[in-house]
């Protein structure tokens, strides 16, 4: 994981679809201070 501005966060995932598939993707995230990831985002497919 790579810190990013603003209290947000991120990385790369393996994502299933939903036909099944599995993908590697860019995924980023925020985080509240006690409370952890809120609301995880699909940027891209790196595959």
């Amino acid at each position: 994981m790579v810190p990013a501005t603003g209290g947000s966060e991120k990385g790369t995932a393996r994502i299933q679809l939903d036909d099944g598939d599995v993908r590697l993707a860019e995924v980023h995230w925020y985080e509240a201070h006690g409370l952890g990831r809120r609301e995880m985002k699909r940027k891209r497919y790196l595959d």
